[in-house]
């Protein structure tokens, strides 16, 4: 293939795949409002409950082949069919242990509405396991167009389901239809986009030879899901289902700006910054850079949403979900420091200490399975959870200062003007909230009053950088062009 067709191609499969992640981040918050408001935090404590069962069963039936395969360069139609058999084999065979256990998850939560909605809900499982093979052939295919097209329909189409299935009175069997019709179309898209078959014959040496490579990436997914749902375990098996739906609300929305940001700007930063390796200079340069505008964009969009946590689950959500809001605010800090890991990960893997970057993730799941030791109240959990973040990226730092020149004094430095700045928009934001209560004969209703307070914050945050003379929202700017240009 050309130069010149190849980057053509590439930078189509980039467009796609960030409309892909963006547009799907949308479509869920959405739909996750509309029913957030229609629903009730017991329909979402239900569900919560058993997360970590479909999404733990679904890493083991995909077990790494997709990174394997995709990597492999020629796959045969017999490769594929061993891969296809094995998936929807052990998919089966893991729904009907489920499907047996169901009486036991129900026991063990005290949630007997369970069984049922276990058994359906899992259902899940077998569906995704029949696209796993079509998902590989577009992806070798750098077929983003298919693939995301897939994606964001299946998220329509399921969540369009769910709002009238929640209007219509069906609780939390609406985000069950969601859960299992999602997959269902996405399925059913990929195997219509993408063309390619195969027979009846496999060979199932394939298993073996990829497995090998999967393994232990395999062990890390499984062991990132099972600490990014534990918390839906022990809260769903302690207390409430009402408890349950308000801390998932809470985690769900903490993790949406913190995961855009840390995806975003990881993402771009791997490839300059592994083409930089053999310039430490220039390296470390860009590495700052990418460092200031991480803080840039995650400092302000996190602490914003602490200082108005409550009127903006108010507005959006109604009043029956405040009850989330202090565990939004106790999640803060773990989630500033989330993006600020992710890019020390991505350097220290770039200086190839791949390994290294593997004890790292796994020190910070130790100290977040710590907490459960504070599972008599929610709220020291949640401040083990930000601790845990603090902490971690602490051990970040080390590890960065020791394999490039960059220093914890300095990426601090990089850090807090744009740290203190939001912590004084913070101030600012709470004082307007204040002397509307206090000093105003007529204070200003909900609405206006929260407009007010994002329209100033915003004006001081960007404000007070412009007259610092700060360039960071220009070289965030251009961060972004250069990513939808590669």
């Amino acid at each position: 293939m050309p130069s010149s067709e190849l980057r053509n191609k590439t930078a189509k499969a980039l467009l796609w795949n960030a409309l892909d992640k963006s547009g799907f981040q949308i479509i869920a918050l959405l739909v996750g409002i509309i029913t957030a408001r229609l629903l009730s935090p017991d329909d979402f404590g239900l569900m919560g409950a058993l997360a970590i069962f479909t999404q733990l069963s679904n890493t083991l039936v995909e077990s790494g082949f997709t990174s394997a395969l995709v990597r492999r360069k020629e796959n045969r139609p017999a490769d594929y069919a061993a891969i296809f058999y094995f998936n929807v084999g052990l998919s089966i065979i893991i729904y009907l242990l489920l499907y047996i256990s169901a009486p036991s998850l129900s026991v063990f939560f005290n949630k007997p509405p369970l069984t049922d909605l276990a058994r359906f809900l899992f259902l899940a499982i077998i569906i995704n396991s029949l696209g796993i093979v079509q998902n590989i052939v577009l992806t070798k295919a750098v077929d983003f167009h298919h693939i995301s097209l897939a994606d964001l329909s299946s998220a329509i189409v399921a969540g369009i389901v769910a709002i009238v299935l929640a209007l219509m009175g069906f609780g939390y069997w609406a985000l069950a239809w969601q859960v299992v019709l999602q997959p269902t179309v996405r399925t059913l898209m990929l195997w219509m986009f993408s063309h390619y078959r195969f027979g009846l014959r496999a060979d199932f040496h394939i298993i073996r030879e990829v497995f090998a490579f999967s393994f232990f990436l395999l062990m890390m997914t499984v062991i990132s899901t099972v600490v990014r749902n534990i918390y839906n375990v022990c809260i769903g098996r302690f207390y409430s289902s009402a408890l349950l739906g308000f801390y998932n609300q809470a985690n769900k929305f903490q993790q949406i700006p913190s995961t855009v940001v840390a995806s975003t700007t990881s993402g771009v930063a791997y490839p300059i910054l592994a083409r930089l390796d053999h310039d430490a200079r220039r390296q470390i340069a860009y590495l700052r850079k990418m460092m200031r505008i991480t803080a840039f964009l995650i400092f302000p969009v996190m602490i914003g949403l602490g200082s108005l946590t409550a009127p903006l689950v108010s507005l959006v959500l109604t009043d029956k979900w405040l009850p989330a809001v202090p565990y939004f605010q106790l999640m803060i800090v773990g989630s500033l420091t989330f993006p600020l890991h992710s890019l020390n990960a991505t350097i220290i893997t770039v200086r190839g200490a791949s390994h290294t970057t593997f004890m790292l993730d796994m020190l910070k799941n130790a100290l977040i399975l710590l907490t459960l030791l504070f599972y008599q109240r929610i709220e020291y959990m949640l401040i083990g959870f930000s601790v845990a973040g603090v902490v971690s990226w602490l051990a970040d730092m080390i590890v960065t200062q020791h394999k490039v020149a960059y220093s914890i004094l300095q990426q601090i430095r990089d850090i807090a003007p744009y740290a203190l700045i939001s912590g004084l928009m913070f101030l600012l934001v709470k004082a307007v909230g204040y002397l509307n209560l206090h000093a105003l004969s007529h204070p200003l209703p909900d609405l206006p009053l929260t407009l007010l307070q994002i329209l100033l914050a915003a004006s001081f945050y960007f404000g007070t950088l412009y007259l610092l003379g700060s360039k960071v929202m220009s070289e965030a700017l251009q961060m972004l062009r250069n990513k939808s240009a590669e």
